[in-house]
């Protein structure tokens, strides 16, 4: 230990006398660990940080499907009473559904997001109310008679103070006074990370707030509410492993109990499976959480191919470095210091400076942590914020990475410089140039390892820069510039589906009559909309009675849809609002699906049959051209409109003179001059909604780009360390080629080849890994290959302009050496 401490005393004290080295190196790894620091903080918040749910590696998360498509679904409320009835291999069945409502206390209303649930729900997860308490058998037996609520602790704080005398108080939602019963958990805010639930109240009392999450259907329920009708899928299930029990067990005996609901209900459950995953394997939803398991592994990749950039220049100069320290560790060695001894003390100086990039990277990566927490995420379909801080785990693994960043750059230049034939070492002069130099040098290895890497993030970053040019330049099939859109819910306010209607019809009218606005129409989804609405339908002679319906794609619109929206109707006539008014049966399909069900004939006039052929079908009255429904680069879909249902959720689609931006605030006052209680869920410009589905391929852009120059920044450091290097060491060499004739281009034109060879090998590497990246991307890309020459080319061109540009000073340097002092020198 003591030998430690004075190794890293002479390190520090070798380090201060070279400011320059030392500050290039600590800037190095500190963009290196603060990257990965920061990206680790994201990953942490988003995927590993843990709640505080007791024992979590007994729950266990159940869901229903109906098909093979759609295996991990909600279970409806008389199915999970079923499960909590039945179950013997579960020690408790709690299930929650998420819901909104407007909150009226306070200056001003809000939109809050909250869950129904059972009263065994904190039971369950081991969680006690910070505040008060949860709640009663009792409180959960009669649809819409217990209004209680357990607050958020967050909501506690920001809109009532931390009040301790909140207990017993109303507070209302949705038009509906709630007795507040108890405060939530500190550091609880719901079990899906990010999504914070501000809110709990039973799950008896669902049918007076607004629905929020995924559901699912069965035609013909006899029920006559949510919570009444068996085949109105909207719960997620949770389960807690009974003591002594397995998941294996228990999920045996869950789908004996659904075999049994098969047979005892045929109508509403005649296909539905059950699937039970552990719990703590499932972080949003099983459908999701590859996807952010895959994007998060590709940019802690991509910011670890930074990293090990980074080390790659520390331990460059390092080598460079420790060839210059030749005499001084020959003589070290020559009065009895062994190569151990010498490899410790070399060490001890890596460790110094990764002590000090590490601190660096840590402190860069807090500033970075509190910006991204700040930043908003209105972007996302629904309300979600994270929290970004550094913790335990974080600061554990940067420690570690700066461990691990010691022996990755500090490792190999120690062997290498302790490496020593003692004569010629202390013969040799104080650059080190009496040691031999070879063709392939270790450090001209890790230089063409800096530009392959380099390589890798540029093409990376420069496909997915490509496929989102190209999904911005793909025709939509309709125009979303002109538009703008805006939408709320009036179950929120508390209001029955007359009134709604009434309302709606107020604020449609007051819109259109405002100056500039060209149209507007009702309409459930904008194309390219992060939601996804789809109806079963059956067509006679691809059909059969007994065959399933067929998913497709829908929405609900009203009249004057098609014009405002700016898609044109092909072939028969749109919606209008006679079928809206009256609710007729009919429908408009699109091209794809009018080709696919009727090749060769006209698909107006044929029926569509979404509840069997046994009941009344919807005529097809008209067929629209096709645009893009779900994204950008898909195939052309099926798409269905139907006229625009009774429904306490008014959206509505704008058409505009003015910019969408500007139109904005004016369609808002004039929907609240109609109604002055909306609050507004949505309210923005059609391109917004479009942008959301080029998210993940802008972000991954501007990401991957960032990091690819980024490194390509580190690399060109890299290279001209190296090159400036071999220039210093060939100065006498260099001298006689000049003393012998060799002008100052050939010179020039020697060292420049010498950056160029090393870049063309980084480049020959590079593209055989980018090509592997690029595949893991396809699903990102729009319109472009994996290895799409463009973009390949455009990064090589570009590594290589970078490699030439480093290598142009030291090249100078040499073309200018005098002979006579080159040949001077000792």
């Amino acid at each position: 230990m003591e030998d430690l401490i004075q190794d890293l005393k002479h390190g520090v004290r070798l380090l201060g006398r070279r400011p320059g080295f030392t500050a290039v190196a600590v800037a190095s790894l500190a963009l290196g660990v603060g990257l990965n620091t920061t990206l680790f903080s994201v990953v942490n918040a988003v995927l590993l940080r843990n709640s505080p749910v007791q024992r979590p590696e007994r729950l266990v998360e159940i869901y229903s499907s109906v098909n093979d498509e759609l295996p991990y679904l909600t279970s409806s409320w008389l199915d999970y009473t079923a499960v909590r009835d039945q179950a013997r291999t579960l020690g408790g069945v709690a299930a929650c559904a998420f819901v909104r409502g407007i909150m009226a206390s306070g200056d001003k209303p809000a939109l809050v997001t909250g869950e129904t649930i059972t009263p065994n729900y904190f039971d369950l997860l081991g969680l006690r109310p910070s505040l008060g308490r949860g709640f009663r058998d009792d409180e959960n037996v009669a649809e819409g008679q217990h209004p209680v609520i357990v607050l958020g602790h967050g909501l506690w704080e920001r809109r009532f103070g931390s009040r301790p005398d909140i207990l017993g108080q109303a507070v209302e939602i949705s038009g509906v006074r709630y007795t507040v019963v108890g405060v939530g958990p500190r550091g609880f805010t719901g079990m899906v990370p990010g999504l914070e639930s501000q809110f709990w109240v039973p799950v008896m009392m669902v049918e007076r707030l607004n629905f929020e999450g995924i559901q699912s259907q069965t035609d013909n329920d006899p029920g006559a509410t949510r919570l009444q009708k068996r085949g109105s899928r909207w719960l997620f299930v949770k389960g807690r492993l009974a003591e002594g029990r397995t998941i294996e067990e228990a999920r045996a005996e869950v789908e004996t109990i659904f075999a049994r609901l098969r047979q005892d209900h045929p109508k509403t459950n005649e296909k539905t499976r059950a699937s039970i995953l552990p719990g703590a394997a499932v972080r949003f939803h099983p459908m999701l959480d590859g996807y952010v398991k895959a994007a998060s592994a590709v940019l802690l990749a991509a910011v670890a191919l930074v990293l090990a950039i980074a080390c790659a220049n520390v331990a460059n100069m390092l080598l460079a470095r420790g060839a210059s320290r030749r005499r001084e560790l020959a003589v070290r060695a020559a009065i009895g210091a062994g190569r151990g001894r010498l490899v410790r003390q070399l060490l001890g100086e890596s460790l110094v400076l990764a002590a000090v990039g590490g601190t660096a990277g840590v402190l860069l990566a807090t500033w970075a942590g509190r910006l991204l927490s700040a930043l908003p995420m209105d972007w996302l379909p629904v309300p979600m914020h994270f929290d970004f801080r550094l913790d335990g785990t974080v600061l554990a693994f940067a420690g570690a990475m700066s461990l691990v960043t010691t022996l990755l750059f500090g490792l190999a230049p120690a062997l290498s410089a302790s490496r020593l034939d003692l004569v010629p070492s202390l013969k040799a002069d104080a650059t080190g140039e009496g040691s031999v130099r070879r063709r392939v040098s270790l450090r001209g290895i890790l230089v063409a390892g800096q530009l392959a890497l380099s390589l890798v993030l540029l093409v990376a970053g420069t496909l997915l820069a490509r496929g989102l040019l190209v999904a911005r330049g793909t025709n939509l099939g309709f125009d979303p510039a002109p538009l703008a859109y805006i939408d709320f819910n009036l179950q929120m306010n508390g209001y029955d589906l007359d009134h709604a209607m009434a309302v709606r019809k107020r604020v449609l009218a007051a819109v259109r009559a405002l100056p500039g606005v060209e149209g507007a129409a009702l309409v459930s989804r904008l194309p390219l909309a992060p939601d996804i609405n789809m109806e079963g339908v059956k067509i006679q002679g691809r059909h059969r009675p007994q065959d399933d319906a067929t998913p497709i794609d829908s929405v609900s619109i009203g009249s004057d849809y098609f014009r405002v929206a700016g898609i044109p109707i092909v072939e028969g006539r749109a919606i209008d609002e006679q079928d809206v008014e009256a609710q007729r049966r009919v429908v408009v399909v699109n091209q794809t699906m009018a080709r696919r069900c009727w090749p060769g004939r006209s698909a107006v006039g044929q029926n569509v049959y979404t509840e069997g052929f046994d009941h009344p079908p919807h005529e097809i009255v008209g067929v629209a051209r096709d645009h893009k429904v779900r994204s950008v680069g898909e195939e052309p879909r099926a798409y269905l409109h139907f006229p625009m249902r009774p429904s306490s959720t008014v959206a509505i689609a704008v058409r505009t003179k003015l910019p969408p931006e500007r139109a904005l605030p004016a369609l808002r006052t004039a929907s609240l001059a109609a109604y002055p209680e909306i609050v507004f869920t949505e309210a923005v410009p059609a391109r917004e909604v479009v942008a959301t589905t080029l998210a993940p391929t802008r972000i991954g852009a501007v990401l991957l780009g960032s990091f690819g120059a980024l490194a390509i920044l580190l690399a060109a450091v890299g290279l001209y360390g190296v090159v400036a290097y071999s220039v210093s060491m060939r100065t006498r060499e260099i001298g006689v080629r000049m003393a012998l004739g060799a002008r100052r281009g050939d010179v020039l034109g020697m060292v420049l080849a010498q950056a160029a060879r090393l870049s063309l090998a980084g480049i020959v590497v590079g593209a055989v890994l980018a090509a592997a990246v690029g595949r893991v991307l396809g699903s990102l890309l729009y319109g472009v290959s994996a290895l799409d020459p463009v973009a390949h080319a455009v990064a090589a061109a570009i590594l290589l302009a970078v490699g030439v540009l480093a290598s142009i000073a030291p090249a100078l340097a040499a073309a200018r050496v005098d002979p006579l002092k080159a040949l001077r020198t000792d």
